[in-house]
């Protein structure tokens, strides 16, 4: 009786051990259809272009003059550092795509224009650059989060065309915001970017922070880093280690070695040259 009791409680530790083991299969990556998301951010701001009156992009210019507003931004993390595995599925449903419908000149189909911004409060400011908005050329500016809802801009709330930098407030938003960094990170410190690089939704890179410098045309800061964008990623949060944003995503610059018929030659490297994370905080009250 005693050896079937302790065979029984043998068997029963064994499954508890096996039962509560980690499991070492990697969760499956979540698949971006990009198909899907550029259609469905089309037929959302079509919606709200046919059911709503959205401010226009040209009344949104004008309030580009605006140099200061007061909000709420959410407040620092943690000290502890994200995994870098982590970061992505922490700070996706923060990034947002950012453009404006408009109908061309060759048909009668609505288009729209692809960019990139974040979310800075919970009741729907977020930040992304000056030049994504500059222009009245289309219908209405919106924006699309990582769940599929649509919005539509309704007011720039503060912007500086020196720093490349806006708030927008979209209309009827609850968002997810990303805290803004409370220091300055140095150079080499790791560094994080989820945008949408011509029409490639939802990609992160890595990388670091290689310098902080001042634009040679406005003089003012940027701050360069070595991860990776492209068209489409303008307005991005550059993210550090713990999930705090510390830049803006801006530009590059193509640096070759040579011109030959007055063509450049021989492509050596491109600067990533982004807006430091205090621009943002120079906009707000």
């Amino acid at each position: 009786m005693f050896d079937l009791l302790m065979r029984i409680s043998l068997l029963f530790l064994s499954a508890c051990i096996f039962w509560n083991a980690p499991s070492t299969a990697s969760a499956t990556p979540e698949v971006i259809d990009d198909v899907r998301i550029k259609a469905g951010f089309q037929k959302g701001l079509e919606s709200l272009v046919q059911e709503k009156k959205p401010t226009s992009l040209a009344e949104l210019n004008q309030q580009l003059s605006r140099s200061k507003t007061t909000i709420k931004v959410a407040g620092e993390p943690a000290s502890r550092k994200i995994p870098k595995d982590k970061i992505y599925e922490r700070c996706k449903s923060s990034v947002l795509l950012v453009g404006r419908i408009y109908k061309c000149d060759k048909c009668t189909k609505w288009h729209v224009s692809s960019a990139s911004g974040f979310a800075v409060t919970t009741d729907g400011v977020i930040a992304t650059n000056y030049h994504v908005i500059e222009g009245k050329d289309g219908a209405a500016l919106g924006a699309m989060d990582f769940s599929g809802k649509t919005y539509f801009a309704s007011e720039v709330l503060a912007a500086s065309k020196a720093d490349d930098i806006a708030l927008l407030k979209l209309e009827g938003a609850t968002l997810t915001p990303l805290s803004l960094s409370q220091s300055t990170a140095p150079v080499g410190s790791s560094v994080h970017v989820i945008s949408h690089p011509n029409g490639r939704y939802f990609t992160m890179t890595s990388g670091d922070i290689s310098r902080y410098y001042l634009s040679r045309n406005t003089r003012s800061p940027r701050v360069a880093i070595t991860a990776d964008y492209a068209k489409g990623s303008s307005g991005a949060p550059v993210i550090d280690s713990k999930g705090s944003v510390v830049g803006v995503v801006s530009s590059t610059n193509s640096i070759y070695y040579n011109k030959v018929k007055g063509q450049d030659q021989n492509l050596q490297m491109v600067i990533k040259s982004c807006i430091p994370v205090g621009a943002i905080k120079s906009l707000i009250e």
